[in-house]
C-alpha cells in the first residue's frame, strides 16, 4: 500500500507542478497575444503608411502636370492677346489713315 500512496502523491505532485506552470504560463501567453496584435496592427500601419506614399506621388504628379498645363495655357495666352493686339492695331491703323470700309454688308 505504501507504493500505492507514493504513487497517489507523486501524481498530486504533478498536478500541483501542472498547475503551477499553468498559471505561470497564462501571463506570458496573454502578453504574447498582445504582442501578436501589436503587430498585425504595425503591419496595417506599414501598408497604410506604403499606399498612402503612393498616392501623395501620384498626387504629385498630377500637380506637376497641371503646373505644366498652366504655363502652356499662360503662354499661350500671352501669344494670343499679343496676335490680338496687333490686329486692333493694324485695324485702328488702317481706320485713321481714312480706310474705312465701303462694301456692302448687305450681301
Amino acid at each position: 500500500m505504501t507504493q500505492a500512496i507514493t504513487i497517489k502523491e507523486a501524481a498530486d505532485r504533478l498536478q500541483n507542478a501542472l498547475g503551477t506552470l499553468e498559471s505561470r504560463l497564462s501571463p506570458m501567453v496573454t502578453k504574447l497575444a498582445e504582442v501578436e496584435r501589436e503587430l498585425a496592427s504595425t503591419r496595417n500601419a506599414d501598408q497604410d503608411r506604403a499606399r498612402l506614399a503612393n498616392e501623395l506621388d501620384e498626387l504629385k504628379a498630377k500637380y506637376e502636370e497641371l503646373l505644366r498645363r498652366e504655363q502652356d495655357f499662360s503662354r499661350l495666352a500671352n501669344e494670343t492677346t499679343k496676335e490680338l493686339d496687333s490686329v486692333i492695331s493694324q485695324v485702328m491703323a488702317v481706320l485713321s489713315q481714312g480706310g474705312g470700309f465701303s462694301g456692302d454688308l448687305g450681301g
